[in-house]
């Protein structure tokens, strides 16, 4: 007998689209559900994250009945887990166990039975979540068949659950079957029902003998008609309905059950310590992009070999290398750290319900699916990452009035919040939110009032899959090598930056550089900025930041450097100075000639929308004539902006207006920063947002000095 043990994990985003939730819903999670009402013998357990469930009280509240309908008769088990789908690892203890309380008592309410299991967001297993766990009144989780292969388990050893302690305290792991886990719903119902029967034959579970073989399939409920193609299989073509069938007509060889079902003593299989993993293409995704062409040719070598066994030696690295390797995905996860220990250190101060809502605010913000990105667009949609800082953004705003008071004037900090060893400057107001690097630039520029981190860019770097853009080669996953390209001549939207964008990067380019060569990222340095000292000064109507120190040309002329920002009282206002003095030298020397600019990011969303726009003022006749007479052009479009003088982005939607004023440049470019990535739609080019570069040129002889200025008002709420 084959005791099927099926497990369903259905998930949103935090800041997913309305519409992506009702096409889920029309296109897998009813009618799965439909299709499961019919078969009344067919057990399974079900997980849905806390987003989702919010979201089906709201619109699908008769589908939440039907689940609890099943439930009650005993065909459906509710899984637990984190409410937000964090990945528990990276999170603290306290919000682990917070968020798995809140879901136990959210799945307790709407379905009258607490969870026994959990579904682990992702599959990303530490050791150290055993304790968090099991306090947390948890018994059990699912976890991938590659986990226990890491520890010499094989297939035959994975007929029951494993115990796995930390500090004392012990949980339940089942192992998903790999191949069966893949087999579902992509393979012909009478493979599958041959596969499940082959793992009796074979001997599972071996020297026991016993002839009660438990088998754990679990995955992605989006897979059962919500991935492209899924629908016609599963529903169209009835591969669900039959399947189901094939179960009913063998109650002798397979039942299909709910995981609990399993947690019988005599399934114990023993005591595993497993190291931190997640399921076998996560692993591959976190690596370094140019490891993973590298890592994929390994692991086909030795699958192909006389030994295919010995690959599971071979595997990638574990989910925390996302921080690594997307800097922007490490900068939301250390400011959510930031703000709870923020939260922790006024804890005691706060009103029950200021307490309540910025704490759940945070845990909003730990939402898995704008931190890493694999074959989901993940990291890559600027909604997602969007919607997180959004809920740090409204966490902040809570806590700032029960900060000690600072007299008005903007708090002033300096902490590597960051964690790569080196400091960030930050103000922080009622209306804005400023982190500044020890070079002057900004990594965090939070309008409090419209809730957005104009900041919130992504850096454009190389991506193993964009070798498959265009057909050049192969050598992806199956889904990978399958995806077509949404639009054509994506390979020609393949640059990427020379260093991480921020805010008021500053560029010392050679004199006559052109915009062509800046948007192509074809050019050099011609200095290079060191800050030396950094310095904050107050004054009644205004806060600013000041970063001296030297820009170092290659053959180790030094030219003194100001930069000052310099923040409005009671606004989010900048101005921003420039000071240069090339210092006299006593031997003769040419004059320092360069050309300036400072990247002004602006990262709102929907570059094309027409509601979204640039328009700019220049010394030069209007190109592109707006009803005001100006220049204008979507947040998407890019070019120089001869003569010009002042530039307005507007989002009508956000009720955004954003002016930056120039006067004294030479020119004025705007580039759109546009990344290539995959999706399980396929190749597209997202919009990250717009980079705003007022351009100055400089010819300094030795004593001579030169200035820059700009700034940037902001009207919220138009």
């Amino acid at each position: 007998m084959i005791n099927l043990h099926w497990a369903i994990h259905n998930h949103q985003p935090v800041g997913n689209f309305d519409f992506i939730f009702e096409r889920a819903f029309e296109q897998a999670y009813g009618p799965f559900l439909d299709v499961l009402g019919s078969h009344p013998r067919i057990r399974m357990s079900m997980h849905f994250s806390g987003i989702l469930l919010d979201w089906l009280e709201t619109k699908r509240p008769r589908y939440l009945a039907g689940l609890r309908g099943l439930v009650e008769r005993g065909q459906l088990e509710i899984l637990g887990g984190g409410f937000y789908e964090p990945i528990l690892p990276v999170i603290s203890d306290s919000h682990k166990i917070g968020q798995l309380r809140k879901l136990s008592e959210t799945v307790r309410r709407l379905f009258g039975a607490a969870p026994k299991g959990i579904w682990l967001a992702e599959r990303v297993w530490e050791p150290t979540l055993v304790k968090p766990i099991s306090e947390a009144g948890l018994e059990y989780v699912l976890l991938d068949g590659s986990h226990f292969k890491m520890v010499g388990k094989t297939d035959k050893d994975m007929d029951g659950y494993f115990l796995s302690e930390d500090q004392g305290h012990t949980i339940k792991l089942f192992p998903i079957h790999d191949t069966v886990r893949d087999y579902i719903p992509f393979r012909p119902v009478e493979e599958v029902v041959e596969t499940l029967l082959a793992l009796e034959a074979a001997g599972l579970p071996g020297s026991r003998g016993a002839r009660d073989v438990q088998v754990v399939f679990g995955d992605d409920g989006e897979k059962f008609g919500d991935w492209p193609g899924t629908y016609q299989t599963v529903y169209t073509d009835r591969w669900l309905h039959r399947f189901f069938e094939r179960m009913e007509s063998m109650p002798d060889l397979i039942r299909v059950q709910p995981v609990e079902a399993g947690l019988k003593p005599e399934k114990n299989l023993g005591l595993v310590y497993l190291p931190p993993a997640s399921y076998q293409e996560m692993m591959v995704w976190a690596q370094d992009a140019r490891d993973i062409g590298p890592f994929r040719k390994a692991h086909k070598v030795m699958a192909d070999s006389e030994d295919p066994l010995s690959v599971k030696f071979l595997r990638g690295t574990f989910w925390r290398n996302f921080l690594n390797k997307y800097s922007e995905s490490n900068q939301i996860h250390k400011q959510g750290i930031r703000i709870s220990h923020l939260y922790e250190s006024l804890q005691a101060s706060l009103p029950a319900k200021a307490r309540d809502e910025a704490m759940d605010h945070i845990w909003q913000s730990e939402c898995n699916c704008g931190y890493w990105h694999g074959v989901f667009g993940g990291l890559y949609l600027p909604h997602l990452r969007f919607a997180l800082y959004r809920q740090l953004i409204q966490a902040q705003r809570l806590l700032d009035p029960y900060l000690p008071a600072s007299g008005g004037e903007p708090a002033w900090d300096v902490q590597d919040w960051n964690c790569d060893g080196k400091p960030e400057y930050s103000l922080n107001s009622p209306e804005v939110y400023l982190s500044l690097s020890h070079q002057g630039e900004i990594d965090q520029f939070w309008l409090k009032g419209t809730g957005i981190n104009l900041t919130d860019t992504l850096t454009r770097r190389y991506e193993t899959y964009h070798d498959l853009i265009g057909g050049k080669i192969e050598g992806g996953t199956k889904l990978e090598n399958a995806l077509g390209e949404k639009e054509a001549n994506l390979r020609e939207y393949l640059i990427y930056d020379r260093r991480i964008r921020r805010s008021l990067s500053d560029l010392y380019l050679k004199p006559k550089t052109s915009f062509t060569e800046y948007a192509s990222q074809d050019f050099a340095p011609e200095f290079r900025f060191e800050a030396r000292e950094i310095m904050l000064d107050r004054r009644p109507k205004e806060t600013e930041a000041g970063f001296l120190g030297v820009a170092v040309h290659a053959d180790g002329t030094e030219l003194q450097v100001e930069k000052r920002i310099i923040l409005e009282k009671g606004s989010c206002n900048l101005r921003i100075q420039w000071s240069f003095y090339n210092p006299p030298s006593e031997s003769p020397r040419p004059a320092a000639e360069f050309r300036f600019g400072t990247e002004a990011l602006f990262c709102l969303l929907a570059g094309n929308a027409p509601d979204r726009y640039i328009e700019w003022t220049s010394r030069a006749a209007p190109a592109v004539p707006s009803a005001t007479g100006e220049n204008r052009d979507i947040l998407a479009s890019q070019g120089e902006m001869a003569g010009a003088v002042r530039a307005r982005i507007t989002d009508e939607w956000l009720k955004l207006r954003c002016e930056a004023s120039f006067s004294g440049a030479a020119s004025g470019w705007r580039d759109a920063i546009q990344t290539v990535s995959q999706s399980e739609g396929g190749y597209e080019r997202v919009y990250q947002g717009t980079v705003l570069i007022p351009i100055w040129d400089f010819k300094l002889s030795p004593g001579e000095k030169g200035s820059a200025s700009m700034s940037i008002q902001f009207q919220e709420g138009v």
